[in-house]
């Protein structure tokens, strides 16, 4: 594939996480205003229990896009079409065993830490969502087919379009009318978008016919072998990034995970756009696997340009967190800065994170990713409790925090080391980078009262005149040069053609 098509790619993933983010910002207070921190702090709670069931899908969205786009790189379109006719058939049966036990549990509300009054509300939510879990599963070979054609950028476009009109009908309609139409109304965004996004793959690759003679167990066993250590470390993502709503609402209070839901969804959302440029080359360095191609260069420039967006990101969530939400929710949410702080170090883990499990997936050599995986999420449930009964929700920020250095940066490069024999020093420099900024922006944050902000206006022009400085300076101390010089250039031409 091209890398026109390939920087396309990373380019409208990026632009959808941004679209993301910004409805997020407008939505949250809107809502808070509708339905109250409480109510805020329960649709969070829901949204945190769907998203667990996504275990469900047991690792196997990944070996189905592994296996495509080996076998469309190989030009073995029969082969293809054998895994996306028993994938489907796959997921829509793990929906369906994934939407009974989510129903079972939202009529369970003691499991939430909810008294029983909230049952009848939840069971309305549960009806509604039931089929998106369903849908959702059902999607992941056409997923696959957008991955093996490096068609992210057509997907980005689709997604961008959906949060644009779910965020109308939220903040227009579901918001009056309570959480199970906010459910209702982002359910039915995704049922038109899904149809769209089925009539373009068609296009894309119409070699796909469902037959029967497709489906056979050795495809499902090839599936259920490659997956079977993505198992352990799904649910560990899962247990990472949703299981700390659902034990503060037993701990604590239902207005507790609003506040750490509002860090957690900052954290997440920046997480989300640095994952963005991995996304777009994960099935690229599936194709270099395939063809046997030396990595170490791709390696390289794709990490640097992930710290250039956490360190970018990170710096400015430590300099501009506290202003940004006090005018954002006001102050009855002021905590959330401190936790959303905390948890800004951890951003600087997911250039490595994301290299070292895509590749070693790409190579079939993940299986002690699983054992490590495993080992991270019970840390992780371990300190919650033990930190989070202590400290509250910052003791929960400090858990995360902690098991993404343990994890993600340490035990991850020891998996990554056995199976191959790349030099990261260069990685590491770039890490020293951003974590040296980091620790600047905190203390700057604390000590330069330039930072304290109290309103839109001065925090989106100290915003802008920050960043006019610090991203050149930034992406000269992260990017190679000659990177930066391709840029430079390029943008001296749209100039002159101008």
């Amino acid at each position: 594939m091209s890398k026109k098509r390939l920087l396309s790619s990373g380019f409208f993933s990026f632009i959808e996480k941004i679209v993301v983010v910004a409805a997020m910002l407008i939505l949250t207070p809107s809502i808070i205003t509708s339905i109250g921190s409480d109510g805020y702090g329960l649709w969070l709670l829901i949204l945190s229990v769907l998203a667990f069931f996504n275990i469900i899908e047991l690792g196997f969205p990944a070996a189905v896009q592994r296996f495509v786009t080996l076998y469309l790189e190989k030009d073995d379109k029969e082969s293809a079409n054998r895994f996306l006719t028993v994938s489907l058939l796959l997921f829509t049966a793990l929906g369906l065993i994934s939407s009974s036990l989510a129903f079972l549990m939202f009529n369970t509300p003691e499991l939430l830490g909810l008294d029983n009054s909230m049952k009848s509300l939840l069971i309305n939510v549960a009806l509604v969502f039931v089929f998106k879990i369903v849908m959702d599963f059902a999607m992941n070979p056409i997923n696959a087919i957008y991955a093996a054609y490096l068609r992210v950028d057509i997907d980005a476009v689709l997604a961008i379009f959906n949060v644009f009109i779910k965020s109308l009908l939220i903040y227009y309609v579901g918001r009056h009318q309570g959480i199970a139409a906010m459910a209702m109304c982002a359910v039915s965004t995704d049922v038109v978008i899904n149809i769209i996004k089925i009539a373009i793959a068609r296009k894309i690759y119409p070699h796909w016919q469902f037959h029967l003679s497709d489906i056979n167990l050795l495809t499902l066993k090839e599936l259920f072998n490659f997956s079977k250590y993505i198992i352990i470390m799904s649910i560990a993502k899962v247990i990472n990034q949703r299981s700390a709503p659902i034990i503060i609402s037993n701990l604590m209070t239902v207005k507790s995970v609003a506040i750490f839901g509002v860090a957690q969804n900052l954290i997440n959302h920046a997480d989300t756009l640095t994952h963005s440029i991995f996304n777009a080359f994960s099935a690229y360095f599936t194709q270099l696997v395939a063809r046997g191609s030396e990595m170490t260069e791709y390696i390289v420039r794709t990490a640097k340009m992930g710290f250039l967006v956490s360190t970018l990101l990170a710096v400015n969530i430590l300099l501009f967190s506290q202003s940004f939400i006090t005018v954002w929710l006001g102050e009855t949410f002021e905590q959330a800065a401190t936790v959303v702080s905390i948890m800004a170090f951890a951003l600087l883990t997911s250039p490595y994170a994301m290299i070292f499990r895509k590749i070693l997936i790409a190579q079939a050599n993940h299986k002690n990713l699983m054992y490590v995986s495993l080992f991270g999420s019970v840390i992780t449930l371990l300190l919650i409790f033990i930190l989070g009964s202590k400290y509250g929700i910052i003791g929960v920020a400090l858990t995360f925090t902690l098991v993404s250095y343990l994890v993600q940066f340490f035990l991850f490069r020891v998996v990554f080391n056995q199976f191959n024999s790349v030099p990261l020093y260069r990685v590491d420099i770039c890490f020293l980078i951003s974590l040296i900024l980091c620790l600047v922006a905190l203390l700057a944050s604390h000590f330069y009262p330039l930072f304290w902000i109290d309103n839109w206006g001065s925090l989106v022009v100290s915003g802008i005149l920050f960043n006019i400085v610090f991203l050149p300076c930034l992406a000269y101390l992260t990017l190679p040069k000659e990177f930066i010089v391709q840029i430079i250039t390029l943008l001296k031409n749209k100039v002159r053609r101008a």
